[in-house]
């Protein structure tokens, strides 16, 4: 180990030094704004260069001498510019909006070039204007929604408030907006997301490849990030739509002499109102269901080399049944962050974050009035250091500290109910996770990303831990394919701190590309992955009523090991790129709830959930049309995903609920000219798995339904066909107001999002017991049409 890791600076060491050289560093903005852009291109004739970070920083090493610098930026004017450097040089470029001249890129990584230069695989980056231009249903453009259009990623229905990659459950992807976890990301029970398109400046999914500074999910990293503000004047946007609106107003901190902000600010709300029309129909009209949420971000040069960012979202729905049910849950994060440009070759950036996620549930039924309540909290603290070592190397460092306190629930009485109060014990757990990550290029054909992470898990009191007569929750009957829960003898406590279970593991990962040439290139990628908390759900997708809970001595920590290789191509000059890529992914301790579970209100969860392996591969393909008047993509994805646990389906392989053998979509965006877009949006998927009872029989009196091996059956095929078009203002006219015109669902397919099996029948519109069967589907909606008005101000 000691030889490798002298190696490894040695080698570092071979890439710092040879001829003398001089380090080009500085930041790239937004020249309207002066918003710090991520993802941009420099680079020189000598074809030396680096890419910026999030906040806009780059830095690499070049030869004394003249050289030409390029900057570029899809959506941006490229910078060309001649420099001669005698010494290291600190140097920033202001990039001019390009978006009536340059016809935009719907998908990208940074540059059209780059998807086949760069050594990331599996990664995709939607800007917030693409998302904005797509079809979407009433009319609220939605990020969750729109990166279930990319290869590899699919959502279990129209109204599922996650989404899966690669064959994974939704829990097993982090979700981060500003660096804060977001723990559920709906709103309306899945029909929107959290994450208001105004306030978002990108997103980036990686599905494989994934760098070592990222840890604690086995399948996917969703990394949001919100605008920071206009540095240069006050504006504002708001839309107005059927059933929410939106606003948003940002501007400058402290301005210079020359006009320029100090800093900047933005702040975006939203606020729907579909109970604003329970009114128009009897049965409806004391409901409540409403959502809301703010997102604010605000930072702050101190002086040339150190930046301060604040950051926040605050987000909450309700939903109300009167004299039934009620449910109130919400997202509550905030984040304070510090970079410091060291020197030209070192750039140090730390944040502090607090995350925190809870759900209330009330029981309105006269006489038993309880209130439900429970969430889940996190502490994070995140300090990195990247080392832009020379031109052909880059290393980046860190830790990852975070603090967990799930709360599982409390039971309260309301309205005078003699429901007895109940607590359950809080759990608490400590992650840490040490990184480091380097990508460096071998030769002008060859470049390598290796990282290597190291992850600690330690589950904490002040806990009483269950202890079982046989040592574990459940025992596993051979003869009659069950398990039994066993006898709890005694407990054991550990004190306030105290480890009660601890786990230690190294998470390796790799990454290469070999150039063919410019337009061609290879790639392959290895990961493994830990995750050490569990969604206890089962359902097919989240709830808003689900429980994390962390591993500890009965349940273990879920790992991934996924490998993928793909082929990467630009045609045309630019004008299309194409890829494949195949994966494999096998899974480890993957949780799934035993036969006849029952997870509400329990807190001996262990007893209700069982675990095994998985596996899932699949192959994903990916055309872009990036210029012209029509822009898009077609994705198409062929994969399978399964799982093996004892005592479920006669300790076979089954389909995960989440498996989808194919998965279609075809996007398109046409411009016909400075006022007119149109979008649409076709998808085609299999029908996902689900478990029919094959038949019945009577037992005390009661009929019991006997039921197919697990997931055995599917629902129908789905898809779906959405579009849009735009209005834009007059270019010489004063108003900046659009209309935006859509279809959800235009030919009203009647997708299933489940089917059921009742013993009630309706014979003259009355329900009455027939003793017969029938199945009965469930659509969440037909054909919808919507339209907003949007304006800036």
């Amino acid at each position: 180990m000691r030889k490798n890791v002298l190696m490894f600076f040695l080698l570092l060491s071979f890439f710092s030094y040879g001829q003398k050289k001089v380090t080009v560093s500085g930041y790239v903005e937004d020249k309207k704004t002066g918003e710090k852009l991520f993802g941009v291109n420099v680079y020189t004739n000598s074809k030396s260069g680096n890419v910026t970070n999030e906040y806009g920083y780059f830095s690499f090493s070049l030869e004394e001498g003249k050289h030409i610098i390029y900057v570029s930026y899809l959506g941006y004017k490229t910078i060309e510019k001649e420099i001669e450097i005698k010494s290291n040089l600190k140097i920033d470029f202001k990039l001019e909006d390009d978006s009536f001249n340059l016809n935009e890129v719907v998908i990208s990584t940074t540059k059209i070039e780059n998807k086949v230069k760069s050594t990331e695989m599996s990664v995709n980056t939607l800007k917030a204007s693409t998302i904005k231009k797509l079809p979407a249903i009433l009319g609220e453009p939605d990020v969750i929604k729109s990166i279930q259009l990319l290869p590899g990623v699919s959502s279990v229905n129209e109204a599922s408030s996650g989404f899966n990659v690669r064959g994974g459950n939704a829990d097993q992807n982090l979700i981060l907006l500003d660096d804060a976890t977001i723990y559920n990301a709906s709103h309306l029970f899945g029909f929107f997301s959290v994450f208001n398109s105004d306030a978002i400046k990108d997103v980036k999914l990686y599905k494989g490849g994934i760098p070592s500074t990222y840890g604690g999910r086995l399948s996917s990293v969703l990394d949001v990030r919100q605008k920071e503000g206009n540095k240069k004047e006050f504006n504002g946007e708001a839309g107005i739509g059927l059933i929410l609106s939106r606003v948003l107003v940002e501007g400058p901190i402290k301005k210079d002499s020359l006009g320029i902000g100090k800093g900047s600010y933005m702040f975006a709300g939203r606020r729907s109102y579909v109970d604003a029309f329970t009114f128009l129909d009897s049965d409806f009209k004391d409901n409540v269901l409403f959502f809301y949420d703010l997102n604010l971000k605000a930072n702050y040069d101190l002086n040339e080399k150190n930046k301060i960012f604040v950051s926040g979202y605050f987000g909450r729905d309700r939903f109300e049944l009167p004299k039934f049910i009620g449910t109130s849950w919400g997202n509550a994060i905030g984040t304070i962050r510090w970079t410091n440009a060291i020197s030209e070759k070192l750039f140090f950036q730390t944040s502090a974050i607090f995350s925190n996620y809870d759900y209330e549930l009330d029981n309105l039924r006269s006489g038993s009035e309880f209130r439900w309540k429970s969430n889940i909290t996190n502490f994070n603290f995140k300090p990195k250091l990247t080392w832009y070592a020379s031109s052909k190397a880059t290393v980046r460092t860190g830790v990852d500290i975070t603090h967990y306190k799930f709360n599982p629930g409390r039971i309260s009485a309301i309205n005078g109910s003699s429901i007895s109060a109940e607590k359950f014990q809080n759990n608490f757990a400590l992650e840490n996770g040490m990184y480091i990550d380097t990508e460096f290029d071998l030769s002008e054909k060859l470049n390598i990303q290796a990282g290597l992470r190291f992850s600690n898990f330690m589950r904490l009191g002040n806990e009483s831990i269950r202890i079982y007569e046989t040592g574990k929750p459940l025992s596993f009957d051979p003869v009659y394919g069950v398990y039994e829960e066993n006898e709890v003898v005694s407990e054991k406590k550990y004190g306030s701190g105290e480890v009660i279970k601890q786990f230690n593991n190294l998470e390796p990962r790799f990454s290469m590309r070999y150039l063919l040439n410019d337009r061609n290139s290879f790639k392959t990628s290895y990961n493994r992955m830990y995750q050490y908390i569990h969604l206890v759900t089962n359902t097919t997708s989240p709830t808003p009523l689900d429980v994390w809970t962390p591993s500890g001595p009965y349940i273990k920590p879920q790992y991934a090991d996924q490998i993928a290789l793909g082929y990467f191509s630009n045609v045309k000059e630019s004008s299309y790129d194409f890829s494949v890529e195949a994966y494999y992914k096998k899974l480890t301790n993957v949780t799934d709830f035993k036969d006849g579970a029952d997870l509400l209100f329990r807190e001996d969860v262990e007893t209700q959930v069982v675990q095994g392996v998985g596996r899932a591969y699949g192959l994903e393909f990916l055309l872009n049309k990036n210029t012209g008047k029509l822009t898009g993509w077609l994705s198409y994805t062929l994969s399978k995903s399964e799982n093996r646990i004892n005592g479920i389906n006669n300790n076979e392989y089954y389909d995960n609920n989440v498996d989808q053998l194919h998965r279609l979509n075809l996007v398109g965006l046409y411009k016909t000219n400075s006022r007119w877009e149109f979008g649409g949006v076709f998808t085609f998927s299999t029908g996902r798995p689900v478990t029919y009872p094959t038949g019945r029989y009577e037992q005390n009196g009661l009929v019991v339904a006997d039921y197919s091996e697990r997931n055995g059956n599917r629902l129908p095929v789905y898809h779906r066909l959405d579009i849009s078009a735009t209005l834009n203002p007059k270019k010489d006219s004063n108003k900046t107001g659009k209309w935006i015109f859509s279809i959800a669902n235009l030919y009203n397919r009647q997708n299933a999002a489940s089917i059921f099996f009742r013993e009630i029948s309706e014979v003259n519109d009355v329900e009455i017991a027939t003793g017969n069967t029938e199945a009965t589907k469930l659509s969440f909606f037909g054909i919808v049409p919507s339209v907003t008005y949007e304006f800036k101000f």
